[in-house]
């Protein structure tokens, strides 16, 4: 392993140089398999049925039912294993359903206000018979105990099982959730929960039982109305009872000895407010389901939550719409807790969502991402969004050139490169050459020797939108007329293939190539610098937008000194010394010396990330750019004080980019050899986090309860969570490194598809230096 051996003997080059060579991690994270969560998104509703109230299991031992059983207000609807609807009718003069659960022995329970309805499945709903409460009692809510379902009226607790309903005896507590745990039926109202005798429960008989144990306010109940019980729970810890309510969620412990049983509170720190994500008024809960992992998941009528242990201890994951949920509005949550990563399902105000998950690693996951590019994203070798005709509908994929092309699709080159050189997958040259030749065409078509296009789109065959003439920008036609070339290009198109092209040129170019590829740079940054270090656009002959690297502008007194005059700097310092190890042309050295000397770029590009408007950048741009800038400039530099220097101010970028806990930055720190030894926790969590479908929908999170204002170099950005942590990726928008893992709320009204790309390049890039090892 290891970097490329530079020039080859005949070709030009600065003699003897070599890139940079980290050191090997002595301790490199595993990929190894873990639990990768799949979204089902708002696409796959059934727009057939109803929107759903309740979500239930098929009856335990009943054969020829797919899970789950939709409950809408009228009836419910089962999938045989064949895939055919059968549909059962509540019945119009028995009001609306608002429970249900169902039970062994084929019963399925249909409950409203005033009737409860029981359903033999298996008979097609043939066995069906209605029971009515006595005058005066309505039905307020049913819950499952083993072969029975315990009936939640305003007279108490009652049961129903394969015969006549048990309706309680008046003077019982008057329950709003129930649970089975062992012998017992753990009960809750306003303001207690206790444990009964199960079999004192299911015969009604709970007015003449004492219970066994029972916490109120007075024992410091504070979780206000009850909503659900989960029992026998593994996470945050083993907990008997977890009793979830307005005001939050508290835990209670059990212990039965010599015939007594004695219940206390106990303190859950990750149940104190500020760590539970959801709840209160916003988010009330509705229902709970105790998950295969030892957890339990919280509908809400802003969302759903769970307890969850993702491969680092405890935490709490949320979903969202629209990536997982079709409303945030849920009314009821189903899994089966025998089935391990078994599938979730939310029944919603817009319809079922789902999800689920299957065990792989890293390497595994990111074989779809690799399918994805090559099927939607692949544009003549350039890579970006693709947009979407149907809102999250990926057969509806349109290509679509990009503003920046050279930017993302620098992810797809070096993800593909190091792949190749990993693995030695024949497709990943294959894709690494056409993404090579397409970003080289950036400059060869422009009918220029030095000008740098934003993008190129060929005219014959187009399938993109704006094929006839684009107006997304400033357009023209190459030379030949086969392209259309987008001009008006800026310092990020610079910075990005000064990132790309080095590696390209060390490790996976063969020997045409490479000589493209220094032709390629010597001629944008010698461009650059025969038109007084600006870029020039061919058609204006004015300095492009973002194009000046000249002194004027990186030593101006507002965008320059304050903003990004020192990435400015630091991007053209990469460029020329990029450009002095491919050619070994002293004029780049030259250059760059004068630049250093009498200029002061070099004290620029050191301190270019405490400018003051560097910090605190909504978009993120300045954290990404400034990361590929030094990311050149620290693998060719040949000059030990020089070099000093540039890791200083890379050890004062990653010093704020490290907080953001995203692969790219661990990654690129390993690489350049900074001074904090790599650690890739951060980033194999980013990369286990990542969404796998990369579509861009809309989602929010600033009605979370568990957020906490971010470190002060990105204060007024956005939040992390109150646990340190930023908000795992696959619960934020979809966003590139350009923009900052403290943002919260985004989307593109799931109208565009992301490429992905940039999830690839890190963890290959990993995995090439050994920061990442495969697994076992």
């Amino acid at each position: 392993m290891g970097c490329g051996s530079g020039q080859g003997p005949s070709e030009p080059g600065l003699a003897g140089a070599r890139p940079f060579e980290p050191a090997p991690l002595a301790q490199p994270y595993v990929d190894t398999a873990f639990r990768q969560e799949q979204n089902h998104t708002t696409n796959e509703v059934d727009a057939n049925l109803p929107p759903p109230v309740s979500v239930v299991l098929p009856p335990a031992g009943v054969e020829g039912y797919l899970a789950p059983i939709q409950i809408d207000a009228h009836g419910a609807t089962l999938t045989t294993s064949s895939g055919i609807q059968t549909r059962i009718d509540f019945g119009g003069t028995f009001g609306e359903i608002e429970a249900a659960t169902t039970v062994p022995n084929a019963l399925l329970f249909l409950a409203s206000g005033v009737v409860v309805r029981a359903t033999l499945v298996g008979d097609g709903g043939d066995g069906t018979d209605v029971f009515s409460p006595p005058d005066g009692v309505s039905v307020r809510g049913i819950a499952s105990v083993g072969s029975s379902a315990l009936l939640l009226t305003s007279a108490g607790v009652g049961s129903i099982g394969l015969g006549d309903p048990v309706w309680p005896a008046p003077g019982g507590p008057i329950a709003t959730a129930a649970a089975a745990r062992g012998n017992e039926a753990v009960i809750a109202g306003d303001g207690f929960v206790a444990g009964y005798p199960l079999d004192a429960a299911i015969a009604g008989a709970l007015a003449s039982t004492a219970p066994r144990w029972r916490i109120d306010a007075a024992h410091g109940l504070t979780v206000g109305a009850v909503r659900a019980i989960v029992t026998d729970v593994k996470l945050p810890r083993a907990l008997d009872v977890v009793v979830i309510g307005d005001a939050g969620l508290q835990a209670v412990a059990i212990q039965s000895t010599s015939g007594s049983t004695v219940a206390k509170l106990v303190d859950v720190p990750e149940f104190h407010a500020g760590r539970v994500p959801l709840g209160g008024s916003g988010a009330t809960p509705r229902a709970a389901a105790v998950t295969a992992d030892g957890g339990f998941v919280v509908a809400t009528s802003g969302g759903a939550y769970r307890a969850i242990d993702r491969g680092d201890g405890f935490e709490w994951r949320v979903y969202p719409a629209e990536r997982w949920l079709p409303s945030e509005d849920v009314r009821a949550v189903a899994t089966d807790p025998s089935v391990p990563d078994g599938p979730i399902w939310f029944a919603t105000a817009k319809g079922l969502g789902t999800a689920t998950a299957s065990s792989m690693t890293l390497e595994q996951k990111l074989g779809p991402f690799v399918d994805r590019i090559v099927k939607r994203h692949d544009r003549d070798g350039a890579v970006a969004d693709s947009h979407l005709l149907v809102r999250g509908d990926l057969s509806s994929n349109v290509p679509w050139d990009s503003d920046n092309d050279g930017g993302w699709t620098s992810y797809w080159l070096l993800g593909e490169c190091y792949r190749w050189k990993t693995t030695g997958a024949d497709d990943a040259k294959a894709n690494f050459d056409q993404s090579l030749e397409g970003m080289l065409r950036l400059t060869e078509e422009t009918g220029t020797d030095y000008f740098l296009a934003r993008s190129v789109i060929r005219k014959a065959g187009c399938n993109l939108d704006d094929c006839d003439n684009p107006d997304d920008g400033h357009w023209y036609t190459s030379p030949d007329g086969e392209w259309w070339v987008k001009r008006d290009t800026s310092n990020d198109e610079v910075i990005s293939h000064d990132f790309m092209m080095g590696p390209a040129y060390d490790l996976c170019a063969d020997p045409s190539q490479r000589a493209r590829i220094r032709t390629h740079i010597a001629n944008v940054i010698g461009g650059i610098m025969d038109h007084g270090w600006q870029l020039i656009d061919p058609i204006t002959n004015q300095v492009t937008t973002y194009g000046q690297f000249d002194p004027g502008y990186v030593d101006s007194p507002v965008g320059g000194r304050f903003a990004d005059g020192g990435q400015r700097a630091l991007a053209i310092l990469a460029g020329l010394t990029e450009a002095y190890y491919m050619t070994g042309d002293p004029r780049f050295l030259d250059g760059k010396s004068d630049l250093i000397a009498n200029h002061g770029y070099a004290d620029d590009a050191e301190r270019e990330a405490d400018y003051p408007l560097r910090s605190g950048t909504y978009s993120g741009d300045g954290d990404e750019l400034s990361a590929q800038g030094w990311f050149a400039l620290l693998r060719y530099e040949q000059d030990p004080a020089l070099r000093a220097r540039w890791l200083d101010g890379w050890n004062r970028h990653y010093a704020h980019t490290k907080l953001q806990q995203g692969a790219l930055w661990d990654t690129v720190n390993g690489v350049v050899g900074g001074d904090v030894a790599p650690g890739f926790a951060n980033a194999a969590r980013w990369l286990r986090t990542a969404p796998v479908d990369m579509i861009r929908w809309n989602i929010h999170n600033w009605q979370r309860l568990d957020l906490a204002p971010p470190p002060h170099f990105y204060a007024g950005i956005g939040r992390q969570r109150s646990d340190g942590k930023i908000l795992p990726y696959d619960e934020r928008a979809c966003e590139r490194w350009n923009t900052s893992q403290y943002r919260m709320d985004g989307g593109l009204d799931a109208m565009i598809e992301m490429d992905g790309a940039d999830v690839l390049a890190p963890y290959w890039m990993a995995r090439y230096y050994g920061y990442i090892a495969p697994a076992p």
